[in-house]
């Protein structure tokens, strides 16, 4: 096996993770690339285990997401702290990839428990 299933990092493949870190990084919006940054100061000042090479996998990983799911990955990660009980790039990634695909069937559930907008009655 020469690609991995989870993020699709080629083994066989030499990287520069400094040079592939910096253009993962610009194909993102402004704010998004602020948030990047924060969150992988954090991650790197909290958890141990985590360095760039990890960060850089993070973002290979999710390369082809959109930044709307990123961004509400990242801003949940934050608000829950979870960088502060040790879990690092591998649990955001593994969030994001799963709203990602669960996006249908959330919206699907969230029409059926809310329902839609009332129609309009003329009188």
């Amino acid at each position: 096996m020469n690609k991995c299933p989870a993020c699709g990092y080629n083994f066989n493949k030499q990287y520069n993770a400094s040079v592939e870190i910096t253009e993962l990084v610009q194909k993102r919006n402004k704010r998004l690339k602020d948030s990047l940054k924060k969150i992988a100061v954090l991650i790197n000042k909290h958890v141990p285990s985590s360095d760039r090479q990890s960060y850089f996998r993070f973002l290979h990983s999710i390369k082809e997401t959109d930044d709307h799911i990123v961004s509400w990955a990242i801003e949940n990660f934050y608000q829950n702290r979870h960088y502060i009980n040790g879990k690092g790039f591998s649990y955001l990634r593994s969030m994001i990839q799963n709203r990602d695909k669960n996006m249908d069937t959330l919206k699907k559930n969230e029409r059926k428990r809310i329902g839609g907008v009332p129609p309009v009655i003329k009188t």
